[in-house]
């Protein structure tokens, strides 16, 4: 994992960051697509484990349900963690900026 500057600043700093962020990107296009990410992700999580779920109580088609659940929970996964480090970068470059 790659070591970001944002990680390294004090809890003060990071908050003065964050409000800088929310200022600058309150309505933007970034943000939308963040929180769109965000949505997408639930929706994956709520609908696998409905399919688990559904599967169980049926019990003929538990391998089938799963074959579907198991990969959208990664991929659900993989919109949550991308959400973050783009964030994540954001805010380091922001702070990089603010440094110099």
């Amino acid at each position: 994992m790659q070591k970001y500057y944002y990680k390294t600043l004090s809890k003060a700093k990071r908050q003065e960051i964050i409000a800088k962020y929310d200022q600058k990107y309150a309505k933007s296009d970034f943000k939308l697509r963040l929180t769109r990410l965000l949505i997408y992700s639930f929706i994956g999580y709520i609908f696998s484990i409905f399919l688990i779920i559904y599967g169980i109580i049926r019990k003929e088609s538990l391998i089938e349900n799963l074959l579907i659940a198991i990969p959208l929970i990664i991929a659900s996964t993989i919109f949550l963690i991308g959400r973050y480090y783009a964030k994540i970068r954001l805010l380091n470059e922001m702070a990089l900026k603010e440094k110099k």
